[in-house]
């Protein structure tokens, strides 16, 4: 399994959770999409997004299909291997 954490950082918060939102409108149609979660920093403008998924290919066909999302295409992703999860 593979996390992938995306940070942003703007000061306009609504338009950024907009673009944010629709770079994940589509991810239920993704094979080996398994989780995401949008976390906004207390008293910050950062807004972190992490998602899961089955693995990196999965994660790229997702990728591919952001086309010009200013948001997910102006982050770096850090991709992460789960050793571990407790639920």
């Amino acid at each position: 399994m593979l996390t992938i954490v995306h940070t942003f950082d703007s000061p306009d918060r609504d338009r950024l959770l907009s673009d944010i939102r629709s770079g994940l409108d589509d991810l239920d149609q993704i094979g080996g999409f398994k989780y995401a979660s949008i976390n906004e920093q207390t008293n910050t403008n950062e807004i972190m997004v992490m998602t899961k998924w089955d693995d990196v290919n999965a994660y790229d066909n997702w990728a591919s299909t952001l086309g010009e999302n200013k948001a997910f295409k102006q982050s770096t992703p850090q991709m992460f291997d789960v050793i571990d999860e407790k639920f």
